[in-house]
């Protein structure tokens, strides 16, 4: 994401959802620990309160059992129709309800059960008994068989003539039911465990493992009896708060769509006023950078965004300005330069030409008899140096009309033709190698134009040859370009010679102009190309033109 407008519609889009993520999230923590906290002060309430309950019911059922067994009318009935007769089952569910108990037994000295009062429905035949060597007059909590819950039960012992006759035992049932009427109360779920931690009874409808999160539990020991005791853990549900903190996600996820909805219009539209500038400015700063310093910059915008503007614009004008003094002071120094080149390369020629013709007006003034033979010589001298002037100062006006390319399809094949045609003899003598390239290589330039170019160099690699060497002309494309290469195995150039190759009037021979490099270079400038020159001392020089393969003249 690199674009200003993306950025600032990204960023607006953040300043909408951050604050609200924020929001959300401390409103969600705070809702969850307010739930929490007051799940577990309901959840330690309610336990303690079960506790301390099921140990006073456990103390009123053995005080009540002990009374009980003590009742004298109890021991007649007992003691006079051990076989348990219907008035003592009456007597028993007399006392059962009287005393708000479940279940109330009287059982012989072998614990035979001889009487009982009307157990509850769920318990049928099955009526819970206190453990074995259970102490007297003690609660204990023990299992109901096949009921699946647990009773709290007390025994106590109806004494005949200071012996234990039988005893009597009752209590209450730790059922669902039980469960849940305390559940009622307190807000809270029930799981009730054996000593052994198997479930006895539960008011939770699924396990809680099914939804742990739905819970926030605890467990207590019934320290009722002898250990191990029976454990009962509470479970206080959070599900509410999981459906207020849902809704508060929703509403949260809905805003933030509300404010997304708003934001990013107002983004596109404010971005905009921002990045339009801003690339309206980065167009600008590239067409300086491209030379491109007619045009000014008027923009509106913001305070610093127009002072930019006006930074820009001034520096536009100043570029243009140094531009113009610029070209001027080139421009007047190039004519300095070639005013003194051609006045120099004039008056050599003119010296020959003066000293022959003062040579001659000598030889005729003495009446010399070889005067013919002096004026065959000065006027070849004569007739020399002016075909030298002549020749110079075409190479001047070729260069100062040389017009812009003319760029059209080419092929290097046919280029490397016109040289081998050119350059027969010197090609016959081995002097002039063309290697041709593998496939055909098609560009765009002006052919003409770039031939001239090579036939300057081919022309100066011949001059500066010793002897047998030679001169090798080649071509082949290279990632974009096609560079064509002139080697010549002369004498090579120097450093100092490699870095003044290309000034105007530089040469490295006894006569010449010095603007044969110099229209090279010109060409392929123009031809958006370069020129590279390679060699040293004794090594030769290598010249390669570099040009695009879809190129032209530059506009």
């Amino acid at each position: 994401m690199t674009s200003l407008k993306a950025r600032l519609i990204l960023a607006f889009s953040l300043i909408t959802l951050i604050p609200l993520a924020i929001a959300m999230a401390l409103l969600t923590a705070r809702i969850q620990s307010m739930v929490k906290t007051q799940a577990e002060e309901r959840l330690g309430s309610a336990l303690e309160g079960i506790g301390s309950q099921t140990v006073e019911d456990g103390r009123r059922i053995a005080a009540r059992i002990e009374i009980l067994a003590r009742d004298p009318q109890l021991k007649r009935l007992y003691l006079l129709r051990p076989s348990g007769s219907r008035d003592l089952s009456e007597y028993l569910a007399e006392r059962q309800v009287l005393l708000g108990l479940d279940f109330l037994t009287v059982a012989d000295s072998s614990g035979r059960v001889v009487a009982a009062g009307p157990p509850p429905r769920e318990l049928g035949a099955a009526i819970p008994s206190a453990p074995a060597g259970a102490p007297f007059n003690t609660p204990a909590i023990t299992g109901a068989e096949g009921l699946g819950a647990l009773a709290l039960v007390s025994r106590s012992p109806v004494s005949y003539q200071g012996a234990a006759a039988g005893f009597v035992q009752g209590g209450l049932l730790f059922d669902a039911a039980l469960l849940s009427r305390l559940g009622k109360t307190s807000g809270v779920e029930w799981i009730l465990r054996d000593p052994s931690g198997r479930i006895a009874a539960s008011t939770v409808p699924s396990p809680p493992s099914a939804a742990p999160h739905a819970y926030l539990s605890r467990s207590v020991p019934l320290e009722v009896g002898t250990p191990p005791y029976a454990t009962i853990t509470g479970l206080a549900s959070t599900a509410e708060a999981d459906r207020a903190i849902a809704s508060v996600r929703l509403a949260s996820a809905l805003l933030g769509l509300l404010g997304l909805g708003i934001a990013i219009p107002l983004a596109i539209v404010w971005s905009g006023q921002i990045s339009r500038p801003v690339e309206r400015l980065a167009a600008f700063s590239e067409k300086v950078a491209r030379g491109d310093w007619e045009e000014p910059l008027t923009l509106n915008s913001v305070g610093e965004l127009q002072t930019l503007v006006l930074a820009l614009d001034r520096m536009r004008r100043d570029l243009q300005t140094y531009r113009e003094r610029l070209v001027t002071s080139e421009r007047q120094a190039a004519w300095s330069q070639m005013a003194r080149k051609v006045a120099h390369e004039v008056k050599n020629p003119l010296t020959p030409i003066a000293i022959s013709i003062e040579d001659l007006k000598r030889s005729y003034d003495q009446k010399r008899p070889d005067f013919p033979e002096i004026l065959d010589q000065a006027v070849r001298t004569i007739g020399e140096e002016v075909e030298a002037l002549r020749r110079m100062l075409q190479e001047f006006s070729d260069f100062a009309r040389i017009p812009p390319p003319m760029p059209s399809p080419s092929r290097v094949s046919q280029l490397l033709d016109d040289l081998e045609t050119l350059y027969g003899r010197e090609v016959k003598a081995g002097r002039l190698v063309v290697r041709r390239p593998a496939q055909e290589i098609a560009f765009t330039a002006d052919a003409g134009q770039i031939r001239q170019a090579l036939i300057n160099l081919v022309k100066n690699g011949l001059e500066a040859l010793n002897g047998d060497g030679r001169v090798t002309v080649s071509a082949h494309a290279r990632a974009d370009d096609l560079a064509i290469e002139v080697t010549d195995t002369g004498p090579g150039l120097s450093e100092e010679q490699k870095a003044n190759l290309f000034a105007p009037g530089f040469t490295t021979k006894a006569q010449g102009s010095g603007l044969g490099l110099t229209i090279v270079e010109r060409i392929v400038s123009d031809h958006s190309g370069r020129i590279e020159v390679d060699g040293g001392p004794g090594r030769g020089t290598t010249f390669r033109i570099l040009l695009p393969l879809s190129g032209g003249a530059p506009a």
